[in-house]
């Protein structure tokens, strides 16, 4: 555990070194920007805009920030041959794994509190309320970012990052129009191996217009506790998923 720790405790530290928190200051610029476009006429109206847009550019920013922190993180430290130093001491590949994925969320968890410490201060500083409903938004931002991360991470222990951006683009969207568009060609009655593929695209594929919250939160209403758990769930298990299938290609790589 320790050895997992210390390895989490570098990927954030590493973060830092490449100045990855600065984005939260380009996130903020970017809601500043977007302010003067409030409506004028209705505070309720006012409001909802700014969490929802709010919460939208915030799951933005948490999408690119998983992949940026993931895509390259086991590639970079073969080409530059850390991880030979790493693996060369008593750590094994599942303690590696799994920091670095503890670290990239450790990473995504203070990127994403400073940005919602940034919605709060500037809601209130723009209308005068207090809408902690924000941090529910927040928190899905941070469960879908961290399956992303999980798929990409996996995917960067045995393909190179221009594929592993590919890849996870293609993952997002497929992941976010599976209830759409996926279910529709279905139940259109899709025959043959696309129909097969289809169904194991459903099924295998996480649903991560589950995560998506802005609506709520923008109205005020927040989530359900029950909905707020599932969701949680829903995200340890298949990051948890992505982090195996990863570990298993992962021990099996000659370094």
């Amino acid at each position: 555990m320790r050895n997992t720790l210390l390895i989490a405790g570098n990927v954030i530290k590493d973060a830092a070194r490449k100045k990855l928190f600065y984005v939260v200051f380009l996130f903020g610029l970017a809601v500043l920007g977007l302010s003067p476009l409030l409506p004028t006429f209705d505070l309720g109206v006012r409001a909802q805009f700014l969490r929802d847009i709010s919460i939208s550019l915030t799951s933005l920013f948490g999408v690119v920030m998983a992949v940026v922190l993931s895509v390259n993180l086991i590639p970079g430290e073969v080409d530059m041959r850390t991880i030979y130093n790493i693996l060369s001491k008593p750590v094994s590949r599942a303690q590696y794994l799994v920091g670095k994925y503890l670290g990239i969320l450790g990473t995504l968890a203070i990127i994403l509190s400073v940005m919602a410490l940034e919605i709060l201060i500037l809601v209130g500083a723009r209308l005068s309320l207090f809408t902690p409903v924000v941090l529910e938004g927040v928190l899905a931002v941070f469960l879908e970012a961290a399956v992303i991360a999980a798929f990409s991470l996996g995917l960067s222990t045995f393909a190179s990052a221009p594929i592993n951006v590919f890849a996870t683009a293609l993952f997002y969207l497929l992941c976010h129009v599976k209830t759409g568009f996926l279910h529709q060609k279905l139940m259109e009655g899709a025959g043959g191996l696309a129909r097969v593929f289809m169904w194991v695209l459903y099924y295998l594929l996480p649903n991560l217009e589950d995560f998506n919250v802005s609506q709520q939160v923008g109205y005020g209403s927040g989530v359900t506790l029950s909905y707020a758990l599932r969701i949680a769930g829903y995200s340890i298990l298949f990051s948890a998923m992505f982090v195996f299938i990863g570990y298993l290609v992962f021990k099996r790589r000659d370094l």
